[in-house]
C-alpha cells in the first residue's frame, strides 16, 4: 500500500496506514507512516498510536518480541504496553503518542 498524505500544511498532514479492520484486538500493529515507525493498538473501542521507537536507544520496536499488548525492545529488553504507551522499564520514558484519525474505515496517523 502506498501511503497517501492528506491535508494542506504540516500541521494537518496525516498518512493513511490501512483499514480499521487490520488493527488487531489484542496485539500491536506496526506501520511506517512517512518514514516514521508507529505502533497502533486497540484501547477499548478506540485505536491509539504511539511512536514505534524505544525512548532509550531508539531501536525499532517492530523488531522486538511481542506478547499480548507488551513489546520488548530488541536492543536492551525494555518493555512497553502498546495499548497505553506506558514504559514498564525504569530506564525508559513512556512512548510519545501519535495523533490518530478515523475516516470511514481508514486509519490515518499524523505523518510528522
Amino acid at each position: 500500500m502506498i501511503p497517501k498524505n492528506l491535508g494542506s500544511g504540516d500541521q494537518d498532514e496525516f498518512t493513511d496506514v490501512g483499514s480499521t479492520m487490520q488493527v488487531p484486538g489484542k496485539a500491536p500493529w506496526f506501520v511506517t507512516a512517512a518514514g516514521r515507525e508507529v505502533i497502533l493498538c486497540r484501547q477499548g473501542d478506540e485505536i491509539v498510536a504511539f511512536s514505534g521507537n524505544c525512548t532509550h536507544q531508539f531501536a525499532k520496536l517492530s523488531q522486538g518480541e511481542v506478547e499480548g499488548t507488551i513489546v520488548r525492545c530488541p536492543a536492551h529488553g525494555a518493555r512497553f504496553d502498546c495499548s497505553t504507551g506506558k514504559s514498564l522499564s525504569s530506564m525508559c520514558r513512556d512512548l510519545p503518542k501519535v495523533e490518530v484519525r478515523i475516516q470511514g474505515r481508514r486509519v490515518l496517523v499524523r505523518a510528522r
